[in-house]
């Protein structure tokens, strides 16, 4: 599964938007309507891809020539459609001949509807600044619904994020799905705090793991709990023996906590972060950087 599961990702975010752009491509229509039709169905796959794919594992700047490609078939393709009759000439409605392009672009403009909406705060996020230093990063699970953020279903991490650190090429790992930590960028990375606060809880003894062991005994690994602002504040799976806080110190935004390590349950070197409220143990949203920390956007140090 530590296998299958990076290879299906990476078909998925590239074998389909090529075979896309091939599609449209290639198309021959009697009717420029229905060539418009079979385009937005392309362009709605695209997009869903776009925005839910992996894109630490196929390449963060993948996306951009996969995104010439599908304008270049579009532009060659239309060209080849522009003096073609609006309508079907054999007088038959377009839903006719198309039922099955009409269904799948209706069923991916409403999954891009509802995947959009993640990208968006549902009330008012608290403010926090980035817990990490040192490189570009990405965030790969983070966003207010299920399909960008798999914490979404849990109360406490309902707005959590997991944060990867990217090679300059944009990937965030330096050899194929490899098996030791260091060889992910995010392993040794800084940890900084995101706001001014007080630490009321951290664990600093646990072993690193080699991908793909989990800890599922102690789920946030070597973690540190501040409480800032009315809120707890917990970063998780940092490496054993970096963290060089302890309980009751205040902190200043951007004081050093520890490095980004393995511990935990967890699959691969990343770092962890969630708000809660105290009173009632569930999440709150919350912005670093300003920004609502969702899949795929990349945050500079």
């Amino acid at each position: 599964m530590f296998l299958l599961l990076p290879l299906i990702l990476l078909l998925f975010c590239i074998l389909v938007p090529l075979y896309i752009a091939w599609r449209i491509w290639r198309l021959d229509e009697q009717s420029f309507n229905g060539w418009l039709l079979k385009v937005a169905d392309g362009i709605a796959l695209t997009l869903f891809i776009f925005l839910i794919g992996r894109w630490d594992i196929a390449g963060a700047y993948t996306r951009y020539p996969l995104l010439a490609l599908l304008v270049a078939a579009i532009i060659t393709s239309g060209l080849r459609h522009s003096r073609r009759p609006w309508f079907p000439p054999d007088g038959h409605p377009l839903w006719h001949s198309h039922f099955l392009t009409l269904f799948s672009l209706g069923l991916f403009a409403t999954g891009n509807i509802y995947v959009a909406s993640g990208f968006l705060a549902e009330g008012r996020p608290q403010t926090l600044a980035m817990p990490l230093e040192g490189a570009r990063f990405m965030v790969v699970q983070g966003g207010n619904n299920r399909l960008l953020n798999y914490h979404h279903d849990h109360p406490a991490q309902r707005y959590a994020a997991d944060i990867v650190a990217l090679t300059p090429a944009g990937f965030r790992m330096t050899s194929v799905i490899p098996t030791d930590p260091r060889h992910y960028v995010a392993y040794g990375a800084t940890v900084i705090s995101p706001c001014k606060g007080r630490v009321v809880e951290l664990r600093n003894d646990l072993p690193d793991l080699n991908p793909p062991r989990t800890d599922r005994q102690n789920p946030a690994g070597n973690h540190v709990v501040l409480a800032c602002n009315g809120l707890e504040v917990e970063l998780a799976h940092m490496q054993r023996g970096s963290i060089g806080v302890k309980p009751g110190d205040s902190l200043s935004t951007g004081d050093r906590i520890g490095l980004v390590g393995n511990s935990g349950n967890t699959s691969e070197p990343h770092l962890h972060i969630h708000a809660v409220d105290p009173a009632n143990g569930r999440g709150v949203e919350i912005t670093l950087n300003g920004a609502i920390p969702v899949r795929n956007h990349i945050f500079d140090s």
